[in-house]
């Protein structure tokens, strides 16, 4: 008796196969043929540029995406086959670490600091920029929890300067029905938009290699290359409004560089440094891969710098007890913290 695959299984298979035919046929990379497969899964129809695919093999493919329908399932089996078709894509194409998808528990867990400092926020719709998006996943998952379980929710907008990672997020924000607003540009050089709420972002590691574009920032090193976070983390906090909000993840080791002490300088004289949390150690592989949640706040309006830094370690998910204690942490720490204006 044939087993009956389960929906999951079911989605993430057609969504493999027709990749590796569109692969084939295009010769791209796994990462580049997915986005295109995801848009022609939704149209139900092969897109054709220049001759390719061909009209015999358009045919094929529009034959099998005619028989299989993306609404038939549920948005949370569609999203963890899509995910499964990003790690594969990040295994084949060999991806840079810096271009791998944040998983869901950062989402999850920076959903619960973000429900908290915004308690009494004015608005319940947050204008939200990733200033490094990648594959949206940070910004989709974080809007997903905190619909669930608040009256919160992003209004989503990302930055990336690699095209494949954008094209990759138009895709899966489209299947999820979770629309990202989309800027093709570097996140260090001056932002088209501004004066957001929040900025939400999983930073790169590593070094900024255009020293012209840094003159102006406080967190540049006073020789050789600047590291790339410490500038986007600058140039995001020129972005937000009076008082918004900056949550980052970053290096735990991040005030132990070479740099450490232009970033501290920054941090003191031009952001308020509200909260340094570091991430379950159970996500990473070793102590050096280890990251942490900081909260930045920008002066003006009705922000103050907090008297007490929240600062610890974020339980894992599945310590129930541990999570409610600190999730009581977070509401009087904020509370003492954050006073939006009405």
């Amino acid at each position: 008796m044939a087993q009956i695959k389960k929906p999951l299984n079911q989605i993430f298979d057609f969504i493999d196969q027709t990749t590796e035919e569109l692969r084939k046929i295009l010769n791209i990379s796994y990462r580049e043929a997915l986005s295109e497969n995801i848009f022609n899964i939704l149209e139900q129809k092969t897109y054709v540029e220049d001759g390719y695919p061909t009209r015999e093999q358009a045919q094929q493919l529009d034959q099998k995406y005619q028989n299989f329908n993306l609404n038939d399932y549920s948005l949370l089996d569609i999203k963890r086959a899509l995910e499964f078709a990003v790690i594969k894509a990040q295994k084949i194409d060999q991806l840079d670490v810096n271009l791998l998808m944040t998983p869901d528990v950062i989402g999850t867990l920076s959903s619960l600091v973000i429900a908290e400092v915004f308690r009494n926020y004015p608005r319940k719709t947050l204008e939200t920029m990733d200033s490094t998006v990648g594959t949206g996943n940070l910004l989709i998952e974080t809007n997903l929890e905190l619909k669930k379980s608040t009256t919160l929710s992003l209004s989503m907008h990302g930055i990336d300067n690699d095209h494949n990672s954008l094209e990759l997020a138009a895709a899966i924000g489209n299947a999820l029905k979770s629309e990202i607003d989309l800027y093709h540009q570097d996140a260090v050089a001056d932002w088209i938009v501004s004066d957001y709420d929040l900025i939400l972002a999983d930073l790169p590691v590593g070094y900024y290699p255009l020293d012209e574009n840094t003159l102006n920032f406080q967190t540049k090193a006073q020789s050789g290359h600047s590291y790339a976070h410490h500038l986007i983390m600058e140039q995001s906090m020129k972005n937000v409004h009076a008082g918004g909000i900056g949550i980052f993840i970053v290096p735990s080791q991040i005030f132990q560089t070479d740099q450490a002490s232009t970033l501290a300088h920054w941090l003191v004289n031009s952001v308020y440094l509200q909260a340094v949390l570091s991430l379950p150690q159970s996500l990473f592989t070793s102590e050096a891969a280890e990251k942490s949640l900081v909260v930045l706040q920008r002066h003006g309006a009705n922000a103050k710098q907090t008297k007490e830094v929240l600062m610890g370690q974020i339980p894992n998910l599945s310590d129930t007890s541990d999570i409610i204690k600190f999730k009581n942490q977070l509401q009087n720490w904020s509370q003492k913290t954050f006073d939006w204006e009405k």
